[in-house]
């Protein structure tokens, strides 16, 4: 609740982080299974997937005030600058970088035999696609090319969506699985943008849903996600003489094979 999805989701999540380490006791009783605790982290999961979608529509955002013709003021503002680096910021602390508190073993030895990593993938996965949608990246372009430095622009949102996910490559941090799969989804979707089908505007109905028609093959989306690729293979350059983790430099060199394969596709 509130005008600040950032702060308002920033409490649920502290709350959630308290019911979890007492699920078990709140939904088991002596001579009963286990299907309350299942029932009820999933509550949690799907709660915590909720705050997610409720920051990350910020970014590339539109704020629609309804208004008649005698009122003053414009009927669609986009969300300020700040704002929108506010909403990553929180995206990469609170999800990008490994959420902990939510991987609970004594929960996940009595509800599933697996699982656990495909859950989080999951999720991660489907909030950096939000992020990275034809029409947000089109919005992002629009914003910054009508109101200039006062705009988050794409530039500046795409390499700080990298720098964040990819903090290792700096760090020289051991990358985990979890990250590890969040990075490859990451390539995976610049690899999209590199070939998206443009996008037609979709009928509104009236609805809440709408959509913002952009044709990706004249627009910078694919420039942009070519330089990110390329900038990223520098840093996975660079990451690979910090990093000594077998696994994590195994994931970089496997990641720098699939970059070349999307800037250079076999023929």
């Amino acid at each position: 609740l509130g005008d600040d999805a950032i702060k308002a989701s920033l409490y649920g999540i502290e709350n959630l982080k308290r019911i979890v380490p007492k699920l078990i006791e709140w939904t088991t009783e002596d001579g009963e299974n286990y299907d309350d605790l299942e029932t009820m982290y999933g509550h949690v999961v799907s709660q915590f997937r909720r705050y997610m979608g409720h920051v990350s529509n910020n970014i590339g955002g539109v704020y629609e005030y309804h208004k008649t013709a005698d009122q003053e003021g414009a009927v669609y503002t986009y969300v300020n600058k700040e704002h929108q680096k506010d909403a990553m910021e929180f995206m990469q602390e609170q999800l990008f970088e490994t959420p902990e508190w939510l991987i609970d073993q004594n929960i996940f030895n009595k509800i599933e035999y697996s699982g656990s990593i495909e859950r989080i993938r999951a999720t991660q996965e489907s909030y950096l696609n939000t992020m990275l949608q034809l029409g947000k990246l089109a919005r992002i372009i629009e914003n910054e090319t009508l109101n200039g430095d006062e705009a988050y622009g794409l530039v500046e949102m795409m390499r700080d969506l990298r720098r964040g996910i990819w903090s290792e490559t700096r760090s020289g941090r051991t990358i985990d699985t979890y990250r590890r799969n969040l990075q490859k989804a990451h390539i995976d979707r610049l690899g999209y943008l590199m070939t998206a089908d443009s996008q037609r505007k979709q009928p509104d109905f009236g609805g809440y849903r709408k959509s913002t028609p952009i044709n990706t093959s004249q627009s910078d989306i694919r420039s942009v996600a070519r330089a990110e690729l390329n900038n990223l293979k520098r840093d996975i350059r660079s990451g690979l003489a910090r990093i000594s983790d077998t696994m994590s430099r195994y994931h970089l060199q496997d990641a720098l094979e699939r970059i070349d394969l999307i800037l250079e596709p076999a023929k």
